[in-house]
């Protein structure tokens, strides 16, 4: 068991062997299950008043629930999985404030390693695998993280564009890896938003990607900065979920 605070988890799916294969899984750590239900009034005793982590079942029927969790329980953070076979579901998740986005064949260690992750950090995680389906959340400043076992990378000429980076470029580029929008990155460096619009669209003319996800993901891969939370153990993170 964990030595870390237990953290009151709620797992919402009408499919039970699901339901009983999540609740052995996370029997052991902190995130051990408080409750199961199928439909969100089912639960009558979850906390108000501090973080509370829901793990929901996404199916066909089911693109408001998270929007519906949020509403009621202001401080919970929500994490959805769903089958390969439903990715949409996953993407209108992220875009009704879930915290995290999973294929249901995440491996468990992966999938504990994304609640810590969710929990301690307050990041965004996003299923690689949505990104090579090209369907992507339509929040633009959402990046994608890394999992080790599923990592996505591009095929740009990477060395030939990392010369071709400023130096100014690179250092914008780093804070697009660690999640700041192009306001914060305005106020970071204390110049004016559109001269980091400007600066954004070079980098990605330069690197060859169309969008900062893919160039957040470029540079992880080139391995320019260090790793921002210095966790081996967890996958690859590059956007937190300070600006919700």
């Amino acid at each position: 068991m964990s030595c870390e605070p237990a953290v009151p988890t709620y797992i919402l799916q009408k499919d039970g062997l699901w339901r009983e294969g999540l609740c052995l899984i996370l029997s052991s750590t902190r995130f051990r299950p408080h409750g199961c239900a199928i439909e969100l009034h089912d639960f009558t005793e979850v906390p108000r008043d501090r973080a509370v982590l829901f793990v929901v079942g996404m199916g066909a029927n089911e693109e408001s629930i998270c929007s519906k969790i949020r509403d009621r329980y202001p401080l919970a953070l929500v994490v959805a999985v769903a089958d390969e076979s439903n990715p949409e579901s996953l993407t209108n998740a992220l875009d009704d404030g879930a915290s995290a986005a999973l294929f249901n064949s995440v491996s468990p260690d992966a999938f504990v390693s994304t609640l810590q992750a969710v929990i301690n950090e307050r990041l965004v995680l996003i299923d690689a695998r949505l990104w090579s389906l090209e369907i992507q959340p339509k929040a633009e400043e959402r990046l994608t993280p890394l999992p080790q076992n599923e990592i996505f990378w591009l095929s740009a000429d990477e060395p030939q564009a990392t010369k071709q980076l400023s130096s100014r470029e690179i250092a914008i580029l780093e804070r697009i890896v660690r999640g700041d929008s192009n306001k914060h990155v305005a106020r970071f460096f204390n110049i004016a938003e559109p001269t980091v619009k400007a600066h954004v669209k070079a980098i990605l003319n330069k690197i060859g990607a169309s969008n900062r996800t893919q160039a957040a993901i470029w540079a992880v891969n080139q391995r320019l900065f260090e790793h921002p939370y210095g966790a081996p153990n967890l996958p690859i993170l590059v956007n937190n979920g300070t600006g919700r």
